[in-house]
């Protein structure tokens, strides 16, 4: 694990595939990675400034990369160059209509590839009850879009674990 600033090129990002296996796919466009919580105004007249109360997180996760059709290729370890499988070879079937929930991890390697006591956000222990499902996957052209939501009652978090397959 390294302390610092890091850069874009150090972030991966992997989902379980149909089997449960975790895949890294390419990507060149992550959206926002972290919880968001809707905000219940609770203000009264009598307050001096407005005051809110967070209700429920969300936290949708969209990614956009290069359309590609590589075969299977298994997670690359801690601290390792990443693998990479065909992000159609994985999305196309795991797409909104296999509802299963999939791990999904979102690693950002500090000055360096993803190494153990990075930060990561997602679900990296994906269970029948916990994880992501992807609701969307697009192909235009030479690119792909993908948008995945956490699984209802899910728990996506910040760790510092890599993803592992499915339990």
């Amino acid at each position: 694990m390294a302390t610092g600033r890091t850069s874009t090129k150090w972030i991966r990002f992997a989902v379980t595939d149909k089997d449960g296996d975790p895949r890294e796919i390419p990507v060149d466009s992550i959206g926002s990675v972290g919880l968001t919580y809707d905000e219940v105004e609770l203000t009264a007249f009598q307050d001096a400034v407005k005051g809110y109360l967070s209700n429920h997180p969300d936290a949708p996760i969209d990614i956009t990369g290069p359309f590609d059709t590589t075969a299977e290729a298994a997670l690359a370890a801690t601290g390792l160059k990443p693998t990479l499988s065909g992000s159609h070879t994985v999305l196309s079937v795991i797409d909104s209509v296999d509802r299963n929930p999939r791990g999904l991890w979102v690693a950002f390697g500090i000055r360096g590839y993803w190494a153990a006591g990075d930060p990561a956000f997602g679900v990296d222990h994906p269970t029948a009850t916990n994880g992501y499902v992807c609701t969307k996957y697009q192909v235009e052209g030479e690119k792909y879009s993908a948008r995945f939501v956490p699984y209802p009652g899910s728990t996506p978090e910040w760790d510092d674990e890599i993803l592992v397959a499915y339990a």
